[in-house]
């Protein structure tokens, strides 16, 4: 068989294809849309290492205070409060006045009742939110451009420049 061409075929080869244009069309066999015969390995991009993760130290209680006091300051004011009126008013029962440790009480208990009042409203406040659809897009966000246009479809507010 040597240096011979044969111009038999076997099933493991394919048939000569005479090539008279200039260039091949994509859908004639050899065309640009064929893949190569021999497959082509790339290497695998080196990716770098993630970063070790920092561990965070732990909060002190006065740092803890200090970031809930700032977050919700009606909270705190209103549990000082609330013992402000508890003391007063146990102070009063022991000096044997009757109507101011009632009055005290009854204010310990209005006190109260406004701290877990301002506690639900800090809470719903937080978990309320203007997406009245999560997870649909905003025309805005999908089309920047019309966001800009007024109502006349030109620039500027109602066609005045």
């Amino acid at each position: 068989m040597g240096a011979q061409h044969s111009s038999r075929t076997t099933a493991c080869e394919s048939p000569p294809v005479k090539n008279d244009r200039a260039s091949n069309s994509a859908f004639e066999p050899g065309g640009a849309a064929d893949p190569p015969l021999t497959p082509t390995y790339t290497a695998a991009p080196i990716v770098p290492p993630k970063p070790m993760p920092q561990l965070m130290r732990p909060e002190t209680f006065e740092e803890k205070l200090y970031r809930k006091f700032k977050a919700e300051p009606l909270i705190p004011i209103g549990c000082l409060t609330t013992a402000y009126f508890l003391g007063a008013g146990i102070k009063s029962f022991y000096n044997r006045n009757p109507s101011k440790s009632q009055t005290m009480m009854r204010l310990r208990v209005g006190s109260q009742f406004a701290t877990i009042l301002i506690f639900i409203g800090y809470a719903g406040w937080n978990s309320f939110s203007f997406d009245f659809a999560p997870g649909m897009a905003v025309p805005s966000e999908q089309f920047p451009s019309m966001a800009s246009k007024g109502k006349g479809g030109e620039g500027g507010e109602g066609g005045q420049e």
